[in-house]
């Protein structure tokens, strides 16, 4: 295994999920209010999600790329309505945090678990400019050269994975330590403050299609 081109795909994975957006207010909501095994799930969801963008820039799967990008409009509309609906769905959330982490760890189900991946999945998988944004990368360190093989193309993309999924882990992390210091009513202006976010996200999206 090339380990440099490994290192390569993980600070790409990073800088790619590093961005704030709704995914990062919904893994940060999630945590603060359902504990780190929902927030670990929200960020896998995104990292899966920017590994497929990453697989499909690597190997230069025009018909795929041509399609998302073609049919952007049309994705990005899509996506302002998810992004408002869940935001909605926050806004209006009213379950009550649990006491701690371990508390909230045994009580959470598969349900739960794949809600969070797979809101968290669409929500990111609606997004096709981060293909351009891979791709982008991508050609700036030569990673895409031809002279690359299949494994070194593979190498790259499970650090694409490795790096996503490393921001999300130290993003819950600091979420989870800093959930004790939020009383009852800093949790309830959280989650108001969050559901506003992320409709303000897909609103936004809306807007500039009308602008366009």
């Amino acid at each position: 295994m090339d380990f440099g081109l490994l290192i390569t795909g993980v600070i790409v994975g990073f800088l790619v999920a590093f961005p704030v957006g709704p995914v990062a207010i919904l893994c940060l909501q999630r945590t603060l209010f359902d504990g780190r095994l929902v927030g670990y799930s929200t960020g896998l969801g995104a990292a899966v999600a920017d590994t497929v963008f990453g697989a499909l820039a690597i190997f230069s799967v025009s018909a795929v790329q041509s399609f998302l990008l073609d049919h952007r409009l049309v994705i990005q509309f899509l996506g302002g309505f998810v992004l408002i609906g869940l935001g909605l769905r926050t806004l209006l959330l009213r379950n009550k945090r649990k006491a701690n982490n371990a508390i909230s760890t045994a009580s959470v189900d598969h349900e739960t678990l794949l809600h969070a991946f797979g809101s968290a999945f669409a929500v990111t998988i609606v997004n096709p400019i981060t293909v351009l944004a891979f791709i982008s990368l991508f050609a700036a360190i030569r990673v895409s050269d031809p002279g690359h093989g299949l494994f070194d193309e593979w190498t790259v993309i499970f650090g694409v994975f490795v790096g996503a999924t490393g921001w999300w882990f130290l993003l819950t992390s600091v979420a989870s330590v800093l959930r004790q210091k939020f009383t009852d009513n800093g949790m309830r202006w959280m989650n108001a403050t969050s559901g506003i976010a992320i409709m303000g996200f897909g609103i936004f999206a809306l807007l500039t299609l009308a602008w366009h």
